[in-house]
């Protein structure tokens, strides 16, 4: 099942992150440590896909 408003096309951001590693989301790219509430995990993983990301 999709979530609604996603598009199917659209990768699973939250694979970009490990949820074991710390007491947040930890980015499997750069290592940061990300709130798993909210929107948090979707604009970090934005800004890693924004021209000025890492």
């Amino acid at each position: 099942m999709t979530q609604p408003g996603r598009d199917a096309a659209e990768p699973d951001v939250m694979e970009s992150f490990d949820p074991d590693a710390g007491p947040g989301l930890v980015c499997r790219v750069c290592g940061s440590l990300v709130s798993g509430s909210g929107d948090y995990p979707r604009a970090h993983w934005d800004w890693h896909e924004a021209s000025n990301g890492a």
